[in-house]
């Protein structure tokens, strides 16, 4: 089989794509089985304040600030809801704020 030079760079460069996607998502897998538990608080808080059920999370961040595990991140219920939680250790409830079209 002959193949021309630029297939075989465009060849490369998705299997490359492919790799590199896959290796983004065993990190994010990794680090979300790491953090189940400040999932699983913020679940339990957001159906028992507000009863919504969690259909995904988006604009994670967790930082680690002298120690403290502190997280900020976007929920969005099943019922087309989004909410922006915040803790900064995991002694305490999260902050919750309802996203609305402007503030969101």
């Amino acid at each position: 089989m002959i193949v021309r030079a630029g297939t075989h760079r465009r060849l490369v460069g998705r299997a490359m794509g492919r790799v590199l996607g896959l290796a983004s998502l065993a990190s994010f897998l990794l680090a979300a089985h790491a953090n189940a538990d400040w999932q699983d608080d913020l679940q339990r808080q957001l159906r028992d304040d507000y009863n919504c059920d969690i259909a995904y999370l988006s604009r994670l961040e967790v930082r680690n600030v002298d120690g403290r595990e502190v997280i900020f991140v976007r929920a969005h219920c099943t019922d087309k809801r989004s909410f922006d939680a915040s803790r900064q250790n995991d002694a305490e409830r999260f902050r919750i704020k309802a996203c609305d079209v402007q503030a969101c």
